[in-house]
């Protein structure tokens, strides 16, 4: 049995944990159609029913394994997300290929905030989704190049808010890896909920400073993307990733150059593979694993509606749900919170 969570102050729930599709799009192993759908029936009998997807993912290849799959099941018991400001293009040599295995390679997305282009990109989503509206609709990492933020206020909302009124869209939400531009958005009064990867985590919960107060303020709902921190959160090591970006001496410059966010001053792969070990050494002593941890660790605060795992196989679900299921002593967090592994503004019960 998975717990549901409200988003925000709508009349719409979702299930504690949601199915992430980018990995049945191909990432970062292809995963062939077989497969997918195990993936999906698993993710089903285990109480999963919110899905979240996006044209990106295997360039329209997991929107529409999802919508194959979710097209025998009743539309009011399951809740599906997926993103603008990509289209989705024909092409002659497909770079999203190369990263998306087993996607089409004469497909490929481009980025586009316009109004017209996120009217267009949602309407090609319920064509691969086979549905006549989605539940959730994402704002797509709009913070890859200078002008898209402006380009997205000027265009992408007004087309969102206009889905909304029609009936079309039921939530508002963004999807980014960085706390900053959250809080501009925020601010703006428009969103029920944000994805949010990485900052909301065992590991990292920076989001505390701003964005979380904020959200709180505004009823903002968390859905919580990239919980293992790319990995660092699974195994650390100097060969694990942090914001996909692996740990080693390049970390912080590679990290800047790929725009997924700004590294403040005081990080370096140093930094994030010392406490990542000493919450691991913690978790060896209470006798559970690092993974466990960093799934359970989020549900202590309300604004969090749900964790987004991405998964590939039918064993990554039942290992994922089984781990969300056996919960951990509160000496185990406690421990954390004294020793102050955790943020002391982290809640606990």
């Amino acid at each position: 049995m998975i717990n549901k969570r409200k988003i925000g102050k709508l009349d719409l729930e979702v299930t504690e944990i949601g199915l992430g599709t980018a990995p049945i799009g191909g990432w970062p192993i292809e995963v062939n159609e077989e497969e997918a759908f195990k993936t999906l029936e698993t993710a089903w009998d285990q109480g999963i029913r919110y899905f979240d997807t996006a044209p990106l993912y295997g360039s329209g290849m997991a929107e529409i394994r999802v919508g194959k799959y979710l097209q025998s099941k009743n539309r009011d018991d399951f809740v599906v997300s997926t993103k603008v400001g990509r289209l989705i293009i024909d092409t002659e040599e497909s770079k999203a290929a190369q990263k998306f295995l087993g996607s089409p390679k004469n497909k490929d997305s481009q980025f586009d905030f316009s109004y017209d282009g996120v009217l267009q990109s949602f309407e090609d989503s319920l064509e691969r989704l086979k549905l006549d509206k989605v539940d959730i609709l994402h704002l797509h990492d709009p913070d890859n190049h200078p002008d898209h933020f402006e380009e997205a206020k000027k265009g992408a909302i007004k087309a969102m808010l206009k889905l909304k009124e029609e009936g079309l869209v039921r939530a508002l939400g963004c999807g980014l890896n960085q706390n900053e531009m959250l809080v501009e958005f925020a601010k703006m009064g428009y969103f029920d909920c944000f994805l949010l990867a990485g900052r909301y985590t065992l590991l990292d919960q920076t989001s505390l400073d701003e964005l979380i107060p904020i959200c709180e303020k505004n009823n903002i709902s968390l859905i919580l993307g990239g919980v293992f921190n790319s990995g660092i959160l699974i195994n650390p090591s100097p060969e694990s990733y942090f914001d996909y970006t692996k740990l080693d001496s390049d970390w912080f410059k590679n990290l800047e150059e790929s725009l997924v966010r700004k590294p403040k001053s005081y990080e370096s792969a140093d930094y994030w593979l010392n406490k990542a070990k000493n919450i691991k050494s913690v978790c060896d002593t209470f006798e559970t694993t690092l993974k466990k941890a960093a799934i359970q660790f989020p549900y202590f605060n309300s604004i969090v509606s749900s964790c987004v795992l991405g998964m590939n196989t039918a064993q990554q679900v039942n290992d994922n749900i089984s781990d969300y299921n056996h919960k951990l002593p509160g000496e185990f967090w406690q421990f954390l919170y004294d020793n102050e592994l955790i943020d002391k503004r982290s809640k606990l019960k």
